[in-house]
């Protein structure tokens, strides 16, 4: 497998051998990933930001999640801040879930553990994002994306994106158009609530 210049779309991370750490491209910026050894059986992907030098994230794929691993590398690139730092990021959870397209009807609130994380379920796929920079996206079929998102400018829009994307992946084919419902853009209430108003 080459160095550098290969496209993360084409990559196969099934064929790196023990210890090897290979460079592939994507729209944004680099991507390292590296194999660890056999009996501990996963790879760690390093996304950088925007400026190519910072690392704004840590990933871990396990064998399942080989195939999907592309895809979800590149969305995480692409939702990248331009820099990174070591700091958490500046996201608020609860804004992270009300932002997220794929995530269920807000009616019932929004479920936040002691921790201060939040998560949420769709078909066949469920998501948990904390604090710290944490995520944790997992599939019915065991398939797992797990991470740290690192910096202080991952802000709540593009945590939201992030978790999206890897939702998208490992959902059920029936949730991929799942998105949050809400009042429609441009309506109001007639004044003349009960009486043939004018609303929209």
């Amino acid at each position: 497998m080459s160095h550098g210049d290969t496209s993360l779309d084409s990559a196969d991370l099934s064929t790196l051998t023990d210890r090897q750490q290979a460079w592939f491209t994507t729209t944004r910026g680099p991507v390292s990933v590296r194999r660890y050894a056999r009996y501990s059986d996963f790879v760690r992907a390093a996304v950088r930001s925007g400026n190519g030098r910072d690392r704004a994230a840590l990933l871990t794929f396990h064998p399942g999640g080989y195939p999907l691993a592309p895809a979800w590398l590149a969305a995480v690139a692409e939702a990248a801040p331009e820099t990174a730092d070591h700091r958490s990021p500046s996201a608020s959870m609860v804004s992270v879930r009300l932002l997220a397209r794929m995530t269920p009807d807000h009616r019932n609130g929004i479920p936040r553990q002691s921790d201060g994380s939040v998560g949420w379920s769709i078909p066949s796929a469920s998501a948990r994002i904390w604090p710290d920079g944490r995520i944790m996206l997992r599939g019915s079929t065991g398939t797992e994306f797990a991470g740290r998102l690192e910096g202080a400018q991952w802000d709540h829009w593009k945590v939201a994106a992030v978790a999206d994307a890897g939702l998208r992946l490992l959902c059920a084919p029936e949730a991929r158009h799942l998105t949050s419902t809400g009042q429609p853009s441009g309506w109001y209430r007639p004044s003349d609530r009960g009486q043939i108003g004018e609303g929209r």
